[in-house]
């Protein structure tokens, strides 16, 4: 029986079918409901295939306006009615790999799902780091333009007053007002939930039943991930608190998103991988300044630019919010 060869793993049709499963069970932000797939999105990316930078989303402004009293046999008042323009940028990234660097790992039982595992993991690390980059410079953006109003800033308070805490968390939130009651998940660094943790998990749990990592913390789910901004030298932390479906998060379709080759003078087989995808804060809008991005799609650098992103929803749509804190006090 002829030997399996990875031209007969990546282009095979159930591969796709593995790595896409494999990408969306391995997303944190999918399985806590922080980011999903946006069938308006999906369906103006079909209908312009493979082509593309951005994605406009027009959108309706919220009704506004002091009501009249009914007159008696006159015209009311008219206000208009006004739309608005949110952009989502579409990443572009590729990745190859020698075959000597996966040659003894995808030799398993099943060595179609091994190398779909693989690139998923991969995949997925990349694409939240992306979307971290994003939200560095959307709140960036957010304390140049919109007086921080949805940044809660402890970290240059004197002790207690620093710390990460129940008491903190809640006034984050606050910061959305009676919108607050939408944000459902936490994303932080594992280090704030280990802080989290050891200060609180007595209150919440019998001894018994105590977590090794806290699944909720008072109501909300928490998304660890170690690409959270933290500062092991200065203790600060940046910490996101998201609403149900705050991230907009759609695969673009790519022409080869997957292809092999051959360097015979080093006798080495090649994997590459493309992706295309949209990670888009709902609201925010993709505005680069002149210039950007200096390639074909932005960098994880020009993601964490404040300056290429503006707010167009009203305050209370957005669904995020951030504390900067500390895990202990100077």
């Amino acid at each position: 029986m002829a030997a399996t060869v990875l031209q007969d793993i990546v282009f095979n049709n159930a591969f796709a079918l593995y790595f896409h499963r494999a990408v969306t069970e391995l997303s944190a932000l999918v399985q806590s409901g922080i980011a999903a797939v946006d069938t308006r999105i999906a369906a103006l990316c079909a209908e312009a295939g493979f082509g593309g930078k951005t994605v406009n989303l027009p959108f309706w402004n919220a009704l506004d306006g002091d009501d009249e009293v009914t007159p008696d046999g006159e015209d009311i008042g008219v206000s208009p009615l006004t739309a608005g323009q949110d952009v989502a940028v579409i990443l572009r990234r590729s990745k190859a790999w020698g075959v000597t660097d996966l040659a003894v790992e995808i030799a398993g039982d099943d060595p179609m799902k091994t190398l779909a595992d693989k690139l998923a993991n991969y995949w997925n690390r990349r694409r939240q780091k992306a979307l971290f980059a994003q939200l560095t410079g959307v709140f960036a953006n957010n304390v140049a333009e919109n007086d921080s109003d949805l940044v809660l800033d402890i970290s240059g308070e004197t002790g207690d007053d620093a710390l990460l805490s129940k008491d903190t968390l809640l006034y984050a939130a606050q910061l959305l007002g009676d919108a607050k009651g939408g944000l459902t998940a936490i994303a932080m660094h594992s280090m704030c939930e280990t802080a989290l943790n050891v200060g609180n998990t007595g209150n919440l749990f019998k001894p018994a039943d105590s977590p090794a990592t806290l699944p909720t913390y008072n109501g909300r789910k928490i998304v660890m991930d170690d690409g959270c901004p933290y500062n092991p030298t200065t203790k600060v932390a940046d910490i996101y608190l998201f609403g149900a479906g705050a991230v907009a998060l759609n695969p673009v379709p790519s022409r080869r998103p997957f292809e092999v080759g051959r360097s015979p003078l080093s006798s080495t087989d090649l994997v590459v991988s493309r992706q295309a995808w949209i990670s888009h804060l709902r609201g925010i809008k993709w505005n680069p300044a002149q210039g950007v991005p200096a390639g074909a799609t932005p960098t994880n650098a020009e993601l964490a630019d404040g300056a290429n992103w503006s707010r167009v929803y009203d305050k209370k749509e957005i669904r995020v919010v951030k504390l900067r804190c500390k895990l202990a006090a100077s």
